[in-house]
């Protein structure tokens, strides 16, 4: 009888995830298991699916069997670390060899899974950490340290909760896979299509319509996906050819979309589920995480709808036809019912549930409130591919916290974190802001290559303590880190979210990033705004908050209207200049800087009227001559 691999291969992959659906939608519901084994579960059952889902179209049988192998040995490893994590935790002396050399081929193994699920920049990051570990004493000065021994090292990596298996790994395996379940659910039942249809129904009828349908549609999409490349893939099918339909540029509609997509990262209550890896380095409340992150958020998409109307405006595109619309009250009665466990997940986490009790009961319930509809009832096709794809795409997060993992593991067990928090001190000088740029700039050029709840895993470690030593509030610095993690998605040269876009609109992929580095120009300066003013994340008295949040909406405004030329009416030249000046001395939370802000913003105002007056008369003056 011959041997079907594929076939073997393809059970054998829904097995895991199916699998892994199930165990992790209990724990969620019921408790988990003990933290080790928590965390070695998920390896277990995730990290096989590394090497046999994304099978290459010219795989021979040989690489095939291969893979199969390698995916079986880091199964049987993490289940060997399920079985004797706690004789290890209570033994002393000498590692057993046992360990070593499946601590050893584990290393390499997770190695070659970020390889082929994140690519080659984390794989050598994660590599360059281990030679770091290895060879401290040839160093120079200011990063040497003594050198760990190969033995030390792999068993700190592989049997303690501060390697494969530290915090990333524990956010994963509770949180986040939960939550990414609850997301796949959703979409199977239809509640993408509900989001999508319900911002075509509201906004498509105003100016430029489309583009405003896809920033609602995005964000919504965006905080639950955790992926600004995978939200502009979903949303980006549907709304980037009705933005050029409608008469938007290519690299406009490209554009608009990569930025309304990236900011779905920290929006909340979900934030690509970044609030419950926040939230636990912080030891605070995720409902607290969610209220810090809501005027970032609307900022930011404020922002981006008076953008994408300013460029309709230049465009010369007019809302859409009624008849061309979907009725609201008909996508509220074919889809509505899918808001149910969304409320419902809001009421639950505000009343005081946990997160992954809440999420494990919305989950049922948008089975549940699936039934009110024929279009959404659910068949036990829709469960099994829901089940499985809310695993398949935890895969990449799993291997990224692994990976991040043998970074983070790196730097406690070196001291090399405190050795760079010391470096940047100095370097700026105990400047705060002069600090924030540096990481600022970390954390964006990490950002172009790494997903960007890796880039924040990563710089948790090295750059919050430096903020907060200087005078940042501890969520302000994690909110500012995680911020400009996301941002590497939209920032040229790379810009995966930005060609991801302009892919579907057939768009110039360079004019199309530089186009949405411009777009999302307030999110680059937002960050600053509440890293030396915590009022502005809801954190102070309530007149510190109102003054702070409504001097930074009218300075993104102006922001807007500096670059665009457009913001409710046409700014000239000068008027756009004084603007400019307004937006950064607004954008600076104090009274000194808000009344001269306010000042240039009356001079904008009179220079646009008398320079319109101006235009009035001349062609009055024109016409009577003539």
């Amino acid at each position: 009888m011959k041997l079907d691999v594929a076939k073997i291969r393809k059970v054998f992959v829904s097995t895991l995830l199916i699998l892994s659906s199930v165990i992790f939608l209990y724990t969620g519901g019921f408790g988990a298991f003990s933290a080790m084994t928590q965390r070695a579960l998920l390896m277990a059952l995730l990290s096989p699916v590394a090497f046999l889902g994304l099978k290459k179209k010219n795989e021979t049988k040989a690489e095939s069997i291969f893979n199969f192998a390698l995916a079986l040995v880091i199964l049987a490893i993490n289940i060997y670390v399920i079985f004797v994590w706690k004789d290890r935790a209570f033994m002393a002396g000498e590692t057993p060899k046992l360990d070593i050399i499946l601590g050893s081929i584990m290393v390499f193994l997770v190695l070659e899974a970020t390889r082929r699920t994140n690519g080659l920049f984390l794989t050598l990051t994660a590599a360059v950490f281990i030679l770091y570990a290895l060879f401290g004493p040839y160093l120079p000065t200011f990063i040497a340290h003594r050198g760990e021994s190969w033995p030390r090292l792999v068993n700190f990596l592989f049997m303690t909760t501060e390697g494969f298996y530290g915090i990333p790994m524990d956010i994963a395996a509770t949180y986040i896979i939960i939550f990414i379940i609850f997301g796949a659910f959703l979409q199977v039942f239809e509640g993408g299509q509900w989001f999508i249809d319900m911002a075509y129904a509201i906004t498509g009828r105003f100016r430029g319509g489309p583009a405003k349908t896809a920033i609602l549609g995005s964000a919504l999409m965006g905080m639950i996906s955790g992926s600004p490349a995978a939200n502009v893939v979903t949303t980006g099918t549907f709304s980037i050819p009705l933005m050029k339909k409608v008469g938007y540029k290519p690299q406009e509609a490209g554009a608009i979309e990569a930025v309304a997509s990236t900011g779905g990262m920290f929006t909340p209550p979900i934030m690509g589920a970044a609030a419950f890896i926040m939230a636990q380095y912080l030891e605070v409340p995720y409902l607290a995480v969610c209220v810090a992150a809501i005027v970032p958020a609307l900022l930011y998409y404020f922002a981006l709808m008076f953008v994408a109307d300013a460029r309709a405006v230049k465009n010369n595109i007019s809302g859409l036809p009624k008849e061309e619309l979907p009725s609201l009250v008909k996508v509220m009665k074919e889809r509505g019912h899918l808001g149910i466990p969304l409320i419902f997940l809001i009421a639950a986490i505000v009343s005081g549930w946990s997160p992954t009790r809440s999420a494990f009961w919305a989950t049922i319930l948008t089975v549940a409130a699936a039934f009110l509809s024929k279009l959404t009832r659910p068949t036990r096709q829709k469960i099994i591919e829901a089940l499985k794809a809310g695993s398949e795409q935890a895969v990449q997060i799993v291997i990224t916290c692994a990976a991040a993992g043998i970074i983070v593991g790196t730097f406690l067990i070196t001291g090399l974190g405190a050795k760079l928090s010391y470096t940047l001190i100095a370097f700026s000088q105990g400047n705060l802001y002069l600090a924030a740029l540096c990481s600022a700039i970390i954390a964006i050029l990490l950002g172009c290559a790494m997903p960007p709840t890796a880039v924040y895993i990563i710089l948790v470690t090295i750059l919050v303590p430096v903020l907060t030593k200087l005078g940042a509030s501890p969520i302000s610095a994690h909110m500012f880190i995680f911020m400009f993690s996301c941002l590497g998605a939209i920032t040229p040269p790379v810009a995966i979210a930005a060609y991801c876009g302009a892919a579907i609109a057939k768009a110039e992929p360079n004019k199309t990033g530089w186009l949405a580095f411009r777009f999302g120009l307030p999110a680059y300066i937002i960050p600053f705004m509440f890293i030396g003013v915590p009022a502005i994340i809801l954190q102070g008295t309530l007149p510190e908050i109102l003054q702070a949040v409504a001097t930074e909406t009218i300075g993104v405004l102006c922001l807007v209207a500096a670059m665009e030329g457009f913001v409710f009416i046409k700014w000239n030249s000068v008027s756009r200049v004084l603007l400019g000046m307004a937006s950064i001395l607004l954008l600076v939370p104090e009274t000194i800087t808000d009344l001269i802000g306010s000042g240039l913003i009356v001079a904008a105002i009179l220079v646009n009227i008398i320079f319109i007056k101006k235009i009035i008369n001349w062609k009055a003056f024109k016409g009577a001559k003539t």
